[in-house]
């Protein structure tokens, strides 16, 4: 080792307390450290020593290369001895651009049960009782002690939260290297029934001083039970917290048809072919072919009727997967190896839901003799739905029925495919600038809607370049078409 070296290989921090914030925080989120402590004296020699002695990718190379060159007239930053300085110690830039990820929730843990499941019985977006705020409350009391033993049987919680810091975290880095102009980026969560719940993510969007935020659906496919919910709350939100002018908005509302989503979903299928050829070899099957059977979230035929555009898109989407997945094995589009169907889980209550539900084709299915693949093909990460209603009680139904062989397609969760599809999502709609991803679409409200308010319903609060409230249109849906990565 030389001398510059060994006078180097003190404490990096000093590099960084000199940085401008901005700078400091990306290389923190993208520089990974062949020593825990290194010091400089010469930002040149700093340069030529990370540039050879660490992992950098190009953003953090581009961050380093342009500090270094400005560095003599950007020195503003409060110092701190060196040996009280930590990573920790390191005060991360403001964010630039906040993502707030909406979706559903679930309790993190057994306690959290009965609150989520009383939010979600009170939610009239989704169901519509007398009395709501009473019944709503009845409702999840004489369900939670059935629901705590699902959630029991999965590791006594959802793992929802966890999954989507993990792509929320990814997502942040690639779009700081994508898109250096809005960065830094920061990912919030806002679920609708289960903490952090929306009004949390947006207290802590103001104590950061954002003031740019992206409204990004994490449920691929619109519909206003879901999407639709979530937004209202969000506007709802803002208005009791006064908040309606504090942040410029923009929504992406859905994304069906997104190239990574399709080919994230198509990856995840091929490995379950592949395990499930397998595991029939060793059951002396092997030449069954299984049938690829899709599973969504069901919803009430009511909405549907509404023309709620949710079942249509999941088509779209299963129909997508099937024609890539034909195309990777090199087959037209038109030669189906596979039989497909759709099915739809999760029911509740009485009144009629979409089906054919996914329980009855599969325990048809075993009494043919015949074998299926399950893909869950409406959730971006694993949930009480997959975890306890697939490979639980839908694996025991397929069984007791006599399924020799049913396997689950993995759900998205950490995929790299998933999150370079998110993050290919959210930079494109930056790059479009526009303030809704489907303009069209998000404004047309269901031929039968019932909420005839327009207060919150397919609107945009404080959209970016101004314009106050989105006014709503009333023109036909288009037919959206795949969009590849870029």
């Amino acid at each position: 080792m030389n001398s510059l070296s060994n006078s180097i290989l003190k404490n990096y921090n000093l590099f960084l307390l000199a940085a401008p914030k901005q700078t400091r925080n990306i290389i923190l989120n993208n520089l990974q450290p062949s020593s825990s402590s290194l010091s400089f004296h010469n930002n040149n020699q700093l340069y030529t020593y990370y540039s050879s002695s660490l992992t950098c990718n190009n953003t953090t190379s581009t961050t380093i290369r342009q500090y270094t060159s400005s560095t003599k007239n950007q020195n503003n930053d409060e110092k701190q001895p060196l040996s009280s300085t930590t990573h920790n110690d390191i005060i991360p830039s403001k964010p630039k651009t906040a993502i707030v990820m909406l979706n559903l929730g679930g309790p993190q843990n057994l306690d959290e049960v009965e609150p989520f499941l009383t939010r979600l019985f009170s939610d009239r977006d989704i169901i519509k009782l007398p009395f709501q705020s009473i019944a709503g409350k009845v409702i999840a009391k004489r369900r939670t002690p059935a629901v705590r033993k699902l959630y029991e049987a999965i590791g006594g919680g959802s793992p929802i939260k966890k999954w989507t810091t993990l792509q929320g975290r990814a997502i942040e880095k690639i779009l700081d290297a994508r898109s250096p102009e809005t960065a830094p980026h920061k990912t919030y969560i806002g679920f609708r029934y289960a903490a952090p719940l929306i009004d949390r993510a947006l207290e802590e969007m103001k104590s950061d001083g954002v003031t740019r935020a992206i409204a990004f659906t994490q449920y691929p496919h619109y519909s206003c039970t879901t999407t639709g919910s979530s937004l209202n709350n969000l506007w709802k939100t803002l208005e009791q917290k006064g908040l309606e002018r504090h942040f410029e908005w923009s929504i992406i509302d859905r994304w069906p048809l997104h190239g990574g989503f399709v080919n994230a979903i198509t990856s995840n299928l091929e490995k379950a072919i592949e395990a499930f050829n397998t595991r029939a070899k060793e059951l002396g099957m092997a030449d069954e072919k299984p049938v690829i059977v899709f599973s969504a979230h069901s919803l009430p035929m009511k909405t549907v009727e509404r023309g709620d555009p949710y079942p249509g898109e999941i088509q779209a989407t299963v129909q997508a997967v099937m024609d890539r997945l034909a195309v990777k094995e090199g087959r037209p589009t038109t030669s189906d190896k596979y039989a497909s169907i759709l099915c739809w889980q999760s029911k509740v209550g009485p009144l009629p839901w979409l089906v054919p539900k996914t329980v009855d084709i599969v325990t048809q299915l075993a009494k043919e003799n015949k074998n299926c693949i399950v893909v869950p093909v409406a959730f971006t990460s694993d949930h009480i739905e997959t975890l306890s209603e697939i490979d639980i009680e839908l694996q025991h139904s397929a069984k007791e029925n006599g399924m020799r062989l049913m396997i689950r397609s993995e759900s998205l969760n950490d995929n790299p495919l998933i999150i370079d599809a998110m993050a290919d999502i959210v930079h494109q709609h930056l790059v479009s600038k526009q303030s809704i991803s489907n303009p069209t679409k998000y404004t047309f409200k269901c031929p039968g809607c019932i909420d005839q308010s327009h207060k919150y319903c397919r609107t945009i609060r404080n959209p970016i370049g101004g314009g106050g409230q989105q006014p709503q249109q009333q023109q036909p849906q288009q037919q959206q078409t795949i969009t590849e990565n870029k």
